[in-house]
């Protein structure tokens, strides 16, 4: 049995500030490996370990300079396959595995977005996004330390939920230069869109195999969320 509190090893965003080389889902990944090995973000201390169970307050590097950057550290978060060592078959544990990631990339590229966008529509959805991802990563992250994540084997879950991020790792980079207002905003509307669809589709194969009663509310909850979001962002994009 892993001891998920007490382990020290290098996972997630310990590869954008070590010399720990990230292995990549296929080829997908080859550009956000580069970005990884190009860039050293400084956090509070370049020899300290993170997993998926680091304090988010801690997860986000203090250094970043242009929405730019935000958007490649949020890319890395999520892309990165590091965290497979804490794969198990328990179908909870491997869910918030890949969905604690997926959500501290959601709120860094809000926490961007939120330093550089003038819409006031945009700033609300932003500012919305990181207030529940927050609350729901320290929802999971206290499930998976507790051990309450464990009991519920399932070996095609995992494949499933392997697959879908497979499928998902065409969002492109934020590739101009400049931090103005509305090509960030557009970027950060239309990335948002397949994030959380990922984010759906992860949380409806957790309902199907799942059994934990805290997780089957929150994945129910990413459903409602998400949904409605995706539709605002559609309108927003619509009406600029």
């Amino acid at each position: 049995m892993i001891d998920f509190k007490n382990i020290n090893i290098m996972v997630g965003v310990a590869a954008l500030f070590s010399t720990v080389s990230i292995n990549s889902y296929g080829d997908g990944l080859k550009e956000v490996s580069k970005v990884q090995k190009e860039r050293k973000y400084k956090l509070e201390s370049e020899e300290k370990i993170y997993s998926v169970l680091t304090p988010l307050e801690k997860v986000v590097p203090d250094n970043l300079r242009g929405y730019k950057e935000y958007d490649e550290y949020a890319h890395s978060l999520m892309m990165s396959n590091s965290s497979q060592i804490f794969l198990t078959n328990d179908v909870g544990n491997n869910f918030v595995i890949y969905m604690i990631p997926h959500h501290e990339a959601a709120i860094v590229s809000s926490i961007g977005v939120l330093r550089y966008t003038t819409n006031p529509k945009v700033k609300e959805l932003a500012e919305r996004v990181v207030k529940i991802q927050k609350n729901e990563v320290k929802i999971m992250q206290n499930l998976l330390e507790q051990g309450e994540l464990r009991g519920n084997e399932n070996s095609e879950f995992l494949k499933k939920i392997q697959k879908l991020n497979e499928q998902k790792m065409d969002m492109k980079f934020y590739e101009l230069l400049g931090n103005d207002s509305e090509n960030v905003s557009e970027h950060y509307l239309k990335s948002m869109i397949p994030h959380h669809q990922l984010a759906l589709e992860m949380a409806r194969e957790y309902l199907r195999y799942g059994s934990n009663e805290e997780l089957i509310k929150l994945a129910q909850k990413i459903l409602l969320t998400q949904e409605e979001e995706i539709k605002e962002i559609e309108l927003l994009l619509k009406n600029r």
